[in-house]
């Protein structure tokens, strides 16, 4: 079969409940596209050709005087989905991320414009913030959406919250450092960018038997 990572990320959402397209787009930027995001028109396109494959079907369900696709996983396709999980991962994360490029090539620019950088940071990063900790109280309150799946959903929840707070954390941290430069010779700038890369402690990667 010619899937993708992406065809099998569709997939798992079918294998949730049935969905309409537009339902399903939402349900895929409400947390997918924090961690794994895809152009829209590849959401859509996706069930159609599942359907071909046979791992999705598709029926027309009136509401009113409109009528709407709803697609819903098939037997085959929840097989298919097994055994992808059951496969070992293609690749580890890929980190694409702008403001990063950004500090990398400040020497070439303003110190006000990184400072600016990483307050955009801050705020581009707080919708993440906002939506887990709406995710939380969801939760905590026994009304999320798919409830059935915390033990699983936890793990991604830790995992998000983790990332949204080292990066409005990074970008706090880094925010005071430039507000001290103008206050500081180029001795002093040097000294505290060692500290910071002296005290970083790095977890020893583990040994692969």
């Amino acid at each position: 079969m010619n899937l993708t990572t992406t065809s099998y990320a569709i997939l798992g959402q079918l294998a949730l409940q049935p969905w309409t397209m537009y339902d399903l787009a939402a349900q895929m930027r409400r947390n997918v596209t924090y961690f794994f995001p895809r152009a829209e028109s590849q959401v859509y396109a996706e069930p159609k050709k599942l359907v071909e494959l046979g791992l999705a079907e598709a029926d027309s369900e009136a509401t009113g005087k409109r009528s709407r696709t709803v697609y819903r996983i098939t037997g085959k396709g929840r097989e298919e989905l097994a055994r992808w999980l059951a496969e070992p991962t293609s690749k580890g994360p890929v980190l694409e991320y702008e403001t990063m490029l950004r500090v990398m090539l400040a020497p070439f620019g303003r110190p006000e414009d990184l400072a600016s950088t990483l307050e955009r940071a801050r705020d581009d990063i707080s919708g993440m913030l906002e939506t887990a900790n709406r995710i939380r109280d969801e939760y905590l309150d026994g009304r999320a959406p798919f409830q059935r799946h915390v033990i699983h959903r936890s793990i991604m929840h830790d995992f998000l919250s983790s990332f949204a707070d080292l990066v409005d954390e990074w970008a706090e941290r880094s925010l005071a450092r430039v507000a001290k430069w103008p206050d500081q010779d180029e001795s002093e700038r040097t000294a505290a960018a060692i500290e910071v890369i002296r005290r970083k402690p790095r977890r020893k990667p583990r040994r692969r038997d």
